[in-house]
């Protein structure tokens, strides 16, 4: 666990992993987001669990713009969405 840069009481691994997406969609002040990154680079288990987070995201990403996602999984991802209640969930 490390120490806040600006005095702050000590980030722990909860907390960081609350706030990871708040982190990777650019969400935080410039502030945060250096205690984040120092919190992460200085921990290994957070760094493994934001360096899969940051690339599963990349990889959607990738997915979506390429239109690469197979009809059956778009079929059982829109299934799992009706069922969840989601409207406008179509196959």
């Amino acid at each position: 666990m490390m120490t806040s840069m600006d005095g702050a009481p000590p980030q722990d691994c909860d907390h960081a992993m609350e706030k990871l997406f708040d982190l990777l969609d650019g969400e935080l002040t410039p502030e945060r987001e250096r205690e984040m990154i120092t919190h992460i680079t200085g921990c290994p288990a957070c760094f493994k669990h934001a360096d899969f987070e940051k690339r599963f995201i990349a990889v959607v990403a990738k997915a979506r713009l390429t239109g690469t996602a197979p009809t059956a999984l778009r079929n059982r991802v829109m299934e799992a969405l009706r069922l969840e209640g989601w409207p406008g969930a179509t196959a």
